[in-house]
């Protein structure tokens, strides 16, 4: 099995494919930057499997904050963008369930924004969403 090849890292987050899912890991806070590198990243990994439906993974770190209202905007068009090619978007919040709440009141804000062709989904751990990857 081949592991995952990183694509971007630094304090605040990590991404990396892996067959044809996006994994993203964030554990702190999400900038504009960011979040291009994640839409170009995303873009590539569907360009590399055109007609193969991707999937893409977000796990939030508990300490991680929400994203500002600057990055939510960018959030939403780079998820819109890159639905068309994706069978699940879905999201994994780490910490309390208070946190959980957290996390999907944002996601369900940056789909309110530009909403997708594909909805988020939240699962309640790195397992179950492997299960339905």
């Amino acid at each position: 099995m081949l592991a995952p090849e990183i694509r971007a890292i630094d304090q605040n987050h990590a991404v990396a494919t892996w067959d044809r899912v996006l994994l993203q890991i964030w554990r702190g806070e999400a900038t504009p930057r960011s979040v291009q590198e994640l839409g170009e990243i995303g873009k590539a990994l569907l360009a590399a499997h055109a007609g193969y439906a991707c999937c893409s993974l977000s796990i939030i770190e508990a300490k991680s904050p929400p994203p500002n209202e600057h990055v939510r905007p960018l959030l939403s068009t780079v998820y819109r963008e890159l639905a068309t090619g994706m069978r699940h978007q879905l999201f994994v919040a780490e910490g309390s369930g208070f946190r959980a709440a957290i996390v999907r009141g944002v996601g369900l804000a940056v789909s309110a924004i530009a909403p997708a062709l594909l909805p988020f989904k939240f699962a309640s751990s790195a397992e179950e969403a492997a299960a339905t990857i």
